[in-house]
């Protein structure tokens, strides 16, 4: 039994009429009346009642009908949602990410991606930069943001945000009263650093201003992510360094300063290079278009 026997017995059954349905199907009458008895025989009962003036459904044929039918939406509805991931219009995209791209990409992108392609299944993990370039090369997540100053063979990085670091300090701290910290001013205060092993890249973008401008940072903590160093300096225990990001995410008595000079750290985006899902490339066409232009 064969697509077109389903496709052939709807035909008859609708029209009820061999000449008309042979008509509708664009295919010889004798060949129809095959088919017909070619799908009977693999069914192991009749479905039509026929005369040389009549046609009509046994009951068989009525309950066969109804399932046909079903059984055909099915295969229609298959071939579109095929039809659509090969045009990125539906798929899964799975995406690993550091809170920048929750606070500053995501917002932007994920409304516009839900418009274009609302069959597309987006499926979010928050995972520290060598959690995600684990994930992408062992095929976990699709994409992934973060930050990176090397790069791995076989994934491809696009600068997507850069951000301004800026001085993170606790309500009533001396530096509150400066408009732009100089960052040899930094020395002067217990720091509390960000743990290498979540994030080496910001961990070694602060060891090089340190290095830049002559200055040793006295680290009295380190946080293992952003909310942690946030309650570490706003319980009073040091000043700190983040991406800009941390503005949309402040506890009390925690402020933001710019540091002198605007240092600025870039976030990427990254994925196999080669992974050539319609979806994915359409995401990353996607973020170029809303994200890059304004912000780097």
């Amino acid at each position: 039994m064969e697509l077109r026997h389903l496709r052939y017995f709807v035909a008859v059954a609708e029209e009820l009429n061999f000449t008309r349905a042979s008509e509708r199907l664009h295919t010889a009458q004798p060949s129809l009346s095959q088919q017909i008895r070619d799908l009977e025989d693999a069914v192991g009962t009749p479905l039509l009642f026929r005369t040389k003036r009549h046609v009509e459904l046994t009951d068989a044929g009525q309950v066969f009908l109804a399932e046909t039918r079903v059984v055909l939406a099915q295969v229609e509805r298959a071939i579109l949602m095929a039809r659509r991931a090969a045009r990125a219009e539906a798929g899964q995209l799975v995406i690993g990410f550091i809170p920048s791209a929750e606070v500053k990409i995501f917002p932007k992108i994920l409304p516009v991606l839900r418009a274009r392609y609302p069959d597309v299944q987006v499926v979010l993990h928050s995972m520290s930069t060598p959690e995600q370039r684990a994930g992408l090369l062992d095929n976990s997540i699709n994409i992934g943001f973060f930050r990176s100053n090397h790069r791995e063979a076989q994934l491809e990085e696009r600068p997507v945000l850069r951000e301004s670091l800026v001085a993170v300090l606790p309500v009533g701290h001396p530096l509150e009263k400066l408009q732009a910290i100089p960052f040899k001013l930094f020395q002067k205060y217990p720091f509390v650093g960000i743990s290498r092993e979540e994030a080496p890249e910001l961990a070694d973008a602060v060891v090089q201003l340190s290095e830049a401008n002559a200055v040793e940072l006295e680290a009295v903590q380190s946080g293992e992510n952003v909310l942690m160093m946030l309650s570490l300096v706003a319980m009073g225990l040091g000043i700190s360094i983040l991406p800009d990001y941390v503005e949309d995410l402040l506890i009390k008595n925690v402020i933001c300063r710019p540091i002198e000079g605007n240092p600025s750290i870039d976030l990427v985006m990254a994925f196999r290079r080669d992974d050539h899902s319609p979806v994915l490339e359409s995401f990353c066409e996607l973020v170029s278009e809303v994200i890059a232009p304004a912000n780097l």
